[in-house]
């Protein structure tokens, strides 16, 4: 049966252009002031139920740019992205890890790095070298016991790493901040929050298997961006279809472009928006060809270095975190992120010293910390110098800084590039639909162009048309129409623009020429509240302004029929 009315839909689109308005089979000539032209318009309408669209991948590819990237789909949590790219960088085969540029084996071992395998020398931790030494224990051990740690524990742990990178880098990116949405109160620029920890994800991204994520979260303004190379994220296969139930009137409403009284049709899939889906039924949507395991190819993940040395700091004010010049950053520098993770890594160490003695049972020195991370170490008898006090994280940042730099890499040079392979995304098919449910569920108007495309059928370049209120409707809502179009329903080209600006300076019917006295409304009809609309009925008289700004009068003639209705329009400005 579906199939039956969509043949009976193409059949009846065929020939609605012609039945839709009287028209002479020459091209119309421009109305000019006090011309008159009568007009017929025809209501026609098709109900379909629960008619199944499929859009195939290389359909939905087909489609303009512009409408895909205005399909919201969800917001991705970049959670187990970033933890499986730093444990598939910490378990990096060794011949992996000589193929990474010098600055990015640095990296990888400062991930790594523990206070069994730090290496103090050029740090201001140096000197405890020499006082581990003088007590006959290794430097691991003091610098263990400092942090409340084992010898072979991480300085900074994955999931501290994570939540820094995604919070400091990722989170402080422009177009990982916002996505373009509907307007609204709350949104009159139509930009809207993305989720913490996420990366906003368009049927644009999907189709095209993110091949733009590397100019999106690329360098924007200050911002250096973190993606340098990103390919073949395989979150669908080629037989990728997304398949829709649609209950619509299918066929367009017919209306008038008042330039030369010329027949127009206007799509009226967008005027029925909130009712095109039956939200109840669970199988009103379904995406069919998700990857059951999403992964990204290639990833090559950035992150720049200040091109000075930064110091620690060596103050304990101001508090909590001290005066290393590092914390006035961009947040998204390595040398603030350091200070930000080792931080992170030291809330929650508890306050304690510890006594290291020499063989005749003389304290030589001792280390402390602080409930706040303020680190002290304190010689006795003469034995060696201790470093100025400090907080951990300023400790680190100098332990960071130096190795980030073994190998000869000069200040300036040492910008991180993080290639990675076949990442595992970390989010599973199911949750993909649900969450793509949820969104479209929750803003059906992100939704309203590309459902309009399940059937382009906006022709010419209307003002208004005609809608007839059926009898199953509320009194109210019943009888003849003419609406005013919106924003909305102005064509678009094959990029996905408008193909005429909305240059209407006063839309909707007047009851006067000036068109001060509006007497059209958002009245609910057939389950459009966004356009302006009047009901009219013979011997009506309105009057309307068109995109030029020229005004013409609408005169209601007698009714040809059930669903006709006549007019005389008359161009008065």
């Amino acid at each position: 049966m579906r199939r039956l009315a969509w043949l009976a839909l193409a059949t009846v689109l065929a020939g609605c252009h012609e039945d839709g308005v009287v028209v002479d089979d020459a091209e119309p000539l421009p109305m000019q002031v006090g011309e008159t032209r009568a007009l017929e318009l025809r209501y026609l309408r098709l109900d379909v139920e629960d008619f199944s669209k499929t859009n195939s991948l290389e359909q939905l590819r087909a489609m303009p740019r512009r409408v895909l990237e205005d399909i919201w789909v969800l917001d991705l949590d970049c959670t187990q992205l970033m933890t499986n790219s730093l444990e598939q960088l910490r378990d990096l085969p060794d011949e992996d890890v000589e193929a990474l540029a010098p600055a990015a084996q640095n990296m990888r071992r400062l991930l790594l790095m523990t206070p069994d395998s730090a290496e103090l020398e050029g740090t201001n931790l140096e000197e405890l070298i020499a006082l581990s030494a003088s007590v006959g224990i290794p430097p691991a051990k003091a610098l263990a016991n400092l942090l409340d740690r084992n010898v072979t524990d991480p300085f900074i742990p994955t999931e501290v790493v994570t939540q820094i990178m995604l919070e400091d880098v990722i989170g402080t990116h422009p177009n990982a901040q916002w996505r373009r949405g509907p307007v609204d109160e709350e949104h009159p620029d139509g930009m809207w929050e993305v989720a913490p920890n996420a990366l906003p994800v368009t049927m644009a991204d999907v189709v095209t298997n993110f091949e733009s994520m590397s100019e999106r979260f690329g360098p924007v303004g200050e911002h250096p961006g973190f993606v340098l190379e990103a390919h073949g994220v395989s979150v669908i296969e080629d037989e990728f279809a997304m398949t829709s139930l649609v209950n619509a009137n299918a066929l367009p409403y017919k209306g008038v472009d008042a330039t030369n009284a010329s027949p127009a049709s206007v799509n009226s899939i967008g005027g029925q928006i909130e009712t095109v889906h039956d939200f109840s039924d669970p199988d009103w949507l379904q995406l069919d060809g998700l990857a059951e395991v999403p992964i990204v190819e290639a990833l090559t993940f950035g992150v720049v270095e200040n091109d000075a040395y930064i110091p620690g700091g060596t103050s304990r004010e101001p508090a909590p975190i001290g005066a290393s010049p590092g914390w006035d950053l961009p947040p998204w520098e390595f040398e603030r992120l350091i200070l930000r993770m080792a931080q992170l890594a030291t809330d929650g160490t508890p306050a304690h010293c510890d006594d290291y003695e020499l063989g005749t049972g003389v304290v030589a020195f001792s280390g402390c910390i602080e409930a706040d991370g303020w680190v002290e170490l304190s010689t006795f008898n003469d034995v060696g110098a201790p470093p100025a006090p400090a907080y951990m994280w300023d400790l680190e940042l100098e332990i960071a800084q130096a190795r980030l730099h073994d190998g000869g890499l000069a200040e300036g040079e040492a910008d991180i590039a993080l290639a990675l392979r076949d990442v595992e995304v970390g989010v599973a098919p199911e949750q993909v639909v649900e969450q793509v449910k949820a969104n479209i569920q929750a803003n059906p108007e992100a939704l309203r162009e590309f459902a309009s495309l399940l059937t382009d059928s906006t022709v010419g370049d209307a003002d208004f048309y005609y809608v007839r209120g059926i009898e199953t409707l509320p009194s109210e809502q019943q009888g003849d129409w003419l609406v005013f179009v919106s924003e909305d329903d102005i064509a678009i080209d094959d990029d996905g623009q408008p193909v005429r600006p909305y240059d209407y300076a006063s839309p909707g019917f007047f009851a006067d020429q000036g068109l001060s006295t509006k007497i059209s409304d958002t009245t609910l009809v057939d389950g459009d509240a966004a356009h302006e609309k009047v009901r009219i009925a013979p011997g009506d008289e309105l009057f309307f302004g068109d995109d030029d700004g020229r005004v013409y009068r609408v005169l209601v003639l007698e009714k040809p029929s059930r669903a006709r209705i006549a007019i005389e329009l008359t161009r008065v400005e």
